[in-house]
């Protein structure tokens, strides 16, 4: 017994960890190019600058360049995805926009790319540029080279504003062998689904509002994300695996062990519902949001694109 407690302790703060990183602020942009990791002379940046600015007076497309320091342990599909969120990077109405982040210290890279570009710059042509343009330059350590290429060809692909056919969409998916496969991607987001619905599961029998809210992002994230990477195979397999995690954190939630470590002692007698987890979870969430667009127009991500490392 006290060894299940303890795994759900663990558990439970490396969930509220998690959710301190999620709820941070992004650093703001400064501009179209922002390196917050020091890697670009003046002269490149100004340059990519204003490939971008002519790229945007042309197609009103939004391209965003973030060299950031650190991923803030999260995954660079994660963290670029919230990011470009934060931003608003690329037109409200469009959706028009393209996030780059780099992470030198990581060796990771990504290319998020906005609902209203997805046909134009579909995600094995993201992945092609990765590895043609930029990864090659990234070995060599010249991220300012490697950065300025891979912008050059983006901005190329974008101001053609051709979209794919179905042909050319399966050449570059085939090509595409950054992807991780099925069989690594669906155990990977299954891990997030489980413990987040279990979270669901066990606030609602509890009556816990902290575990029930950090449940639905922590396991619902993934569990949307899925359907837009592999949708058959998650509908069949992370669906109804959200669904028995549920049930069974409703049950495990009505055992003593289980409701004391979610309602503090004193909460549970109520039968009302409570926060649970701690009481500092009620401040953040306005502050992230307050810088959101900057200097961009306020589009939304997609959720594609393509990933690199080196």
């Amino acid at each position: 017994m006290r060894i299940r407690i303890l795994l759900l302790t663990s558990c439970f703060l490396l969930l509220a960890s998690t959710l301190s990183f999620a709820q941070g602020d992004f650093p703001k942009p400064t501009g179209r190019v922002n390196d917050f990791a020091g890697v670009l002379d003046a002269s490149v940046k100004a340059e990519i600058d204003q490939l971008l600015a002519d790229l945007e007076r042309k197609t009103s497309s939004e391209v965003a360049v973030a060299v950031v320091r650190s991923l803030d342990g999260m995954s660079v599909e994660d963290y670029a995805n919230r990011m470009f969120k934060a931003w608003g990077v690329g037109q409200a109405k469009q959706d028009n926009g393209v996030l780059v982040v780099v992470a030198p210290n990581q060796r990771e890279m990504r290319i998020e790319v906005g609902y209203g570009l997805e046909g134009v710059l579909p995600d094995g042509l993201a992945g092609e540029i990765i590895r043609e343009q930029f990864t090659p330059r990234f070995r060599d350590d010249d991220y300012p080279g490697g950065i300025r290429d891979g912008i050059r060809r983006i901005v190329e692909v974008v101001e053609r504003n051709q979209v794919l056919t179905p042909e050319e969409l399966a050449r570059f998916n085939e090509s595409s062998s950054d992807d991780a496969p099925p069989w690594v991607i669906i155990p990977f987001l299954g891990l997030f689904v489980a413990i987040g619905f279990f979270m669901i599961g066990a606030g609602i029998r509890t009556k816990t509002v902290f575990p029930f809210l950090f449940g639905g992002m922590f396991g619902g994230t993934p569990l949307l994300l899925s359907l837009g990477i592999v949708f058959t195979l998650a509908l069949f397999t992370l669906f109804p695996l959200a669904l028995g995690m549920a049930i069974f954190g409703y049950r495990m939630g009505a055992r003593a062990s289980v409701r004391d470590s979610f309602r503090p002692k004193g909460k549970g007698s109520s039968g009302g519902w409570t926060m649970g987890g701690g009481s500092s979870g009620s401040g953040s969430s306005s502050s992230s949001s307050s810088g959101s667009s900057g200097s961009f127009g306020g589009g939304s991500s997609g959720g594609g694109g393509s990933s690199g490392r080196w």
